[in-house]
């Protein structure tokens, strides 16, 4: 029997996405969400179960946020490169805004946790299916025009994900210092607007765009 909607689900909703990009999956405690959405616990089993079926409710609507702006980005811009482009810097801030969480999803498919694959390949491709879109339409012009477009989209997807899975694993392990540089200012150089705009370029002319 469904719950009647209220305000209070979405509080908690609110609650645990400033959780987990504050402090990742690890963040997000019942107590804490609670806390913070000023709901008893009882609500929060009422609306939700448990912690595991709350941090999905979580990610799926932080994900469904994000696919609102990243099919805004992608549809602006007057060619498919301006548009993939687009489309990257839009995945890049999303990646960075859940950079809690990212290395731990990454690692519960490394490590072949079947229920996370599951649960992201239901739930967060949407985006990759639009980039291989965009990718079909850049491919009469990119000098990887004999590639497939697998091939292509694994050129200018990792670029802009893999930074913010290192800087978090680095974080989580309390490196504060990658030889001369502080991880502080590689984060900036890296990791703001500015920096992901620049990597999103990088991208599409690395793919011959």
């Amino acid at each position: 029997m469904p719950r009647p909607a209220s305000g209070t689900d979405r509080r908690l909703l609110q609650a645990g996405t400033a959780l987990v990009r504050e402090k990742g999956l690890y963040g997000l405690t019942v107590r804490e969400t609670c806390r913070l959405a000023g709901v008893n616990t009882g609500m929060f089993h009422y609306y939700f179960g448990s912690k595991d079926e709350f941090q999905k409710a979580v990610m799926r609507d932080v994900y469904d946020r994000f696919m609102v702006k990243f099919r805004a980005g992608a549809a602006v811009g007057r060619t498919p490169r301006e548009r993939l482009k687009n489309a990257l810097i839009e995945l890049g801030k999303f990646v960075r805004d859940i950079k809690g969480a990212a290395p731990l999803l990454f690692a519960d498919m490394a490590y072949g946790k079947k229920e996370t694959f599951r649960f992201l390949s239901a739930n967060f491709t949407g985006h990759m299916k639009l980039i291989a879109g965009l990718a079909r339409e850049c491919l009469p012009d990119s000098a990887e025009r004999g590639r497939s477009v697998p091939f292509f989209a694994a050129s200018v997807v990792p670029i802009m994900i893999f930074p913010v899975i290192i800087d978090g694993v680095l974080r989580r392990n309390g490196v504060k210092k990658i030889g001369e540089f502080d991880l502080s200012s590689l984060e900036e150089e890296i990791l703001s607007d500015s920096g992901i705009e620049e990597r999103a370029e990088i991208a599409v002319r690395g793919a011959g765009l």
